[in-house]
């Protein structure tokens, strides 16, 4: 396939060298030099913004932070609306709300641009291996049109409905890591309050029925103010943030709590820690 992709960030750039290393016809947009690189010497074609990208490409894949930025690259001043041929499909595998993908399904359509919300889960060593988890919303013959692609990037691709499907189960399962990470916590204050020795805690912690990813990287790290401070921290905030919001407007205006609340109040001692870091954007 001719595909173009645009975010070389921690998960956008092995995307990219799978996607490369595949034999696919790969255009790239940075908007930093440095993050090209890695694909210097090679076959991989680099366009000096995504309007200048090859207008015959089959399908974009987009993995920036945010909708600000999914805007910016689709419909920008130099976006991938000003040339890219109608029909092509646009992946965009940040994760956004479902309210935003679907505005940037709708305004693409009116130029003919097929958008799925392709967000995805897994960490770098599983982009480069292919193995990623792909969270699908959009429509059937996109889908079908974009799985050479997804292919060579998962080899778990789920089509959960309409665009914005992918989205909310990308948020749910983010917020769960939160609120996984948070408890995890909670856990081992817990076991001071007990005087139980930390370090055997933890190692009982990593090993037993409760053990998980998230637990595992609380452990790890030794505090939640430790994972705030990375960059994991303001994207798990912003995610558990939009998380939120879909739940809002998922209640509109019938009173009471609705279903998964819970989950949000918990992860919500995660961000908290984010907050006193200064690690949330």
């Amino acid at each position: 396939m001719k595909v173009g992709f645009v975010g070389l960030g921690s998960m956008g750039l092995p995307m990219a060298q799978r996607i490369q290393a595949e034999g696919h016809d790969l255009t790239l947009y940075a908007r930093r030099a440095a993050s090209l690189e890695p694909f210097a010497g090679t076959s991989v074609t680099v366009a000096a913004t995504p309007a200048e990208m090859d207008p015959g490409l089959d399908a974009v894949g987009i993995c920036v932070f945010d909708a600000d930025g999914v805007q910016e690259v689709v419909f920008g001043p130099h976006g991938l609306v000003r040339t890219l041929r109608p029909g092509a499909v646009v992946l965009v595998h940040s994760t956004v709300s479902p309210t935003q993908i679907r505005e940037i399904a709708a305004r693409a359509a009116e130029h003919g641009l097929r958008v799925l919300d392709a967000p995805v889960s897994g960490g770098a060593p599983r982009a480069l291996d292919g193995k990623l988890t792909i969270m699908i919303g959009g429509d059937t013959e996109a889908v079908a049109a974009a799985r050479e692609l997804l292919s060579t990037l998962s080899d778990h691709v789920v089509h959960l409905g309409p665009v914005g499907a992918g989205s909310h189960a990308k948020l749910i399962n983010n917020t769960l890591f939160a609120a996984q990470i948070a408890l995890t916590d909670a856990a081992m204050a817990a076991g001071g309050s007990l005087g139980v020795d930390p370090e055997g805690l933890a190692a009982i912690l990593t090993t037993s029925s409760s053990a998980c990813v998230a637990s595992g990287l609380r452990l790890r790290a030794g505090s939640l103010a430790a994972i705030a401070a990375t960059p994991a921290g303001p994207t798990l905030a912003k995610d558990v943030t939009l998380m939120a919001g879909a739940l809002d407007n998922a209640a509109g205006d019938v009173p009471g709590d609705v279903p998964g609340h819970e989950l949000i109040d918990v992860a919500r001692r995660f961000v908290a820690a984010i907050q006193e870091t200064g690690g949330a954007r």
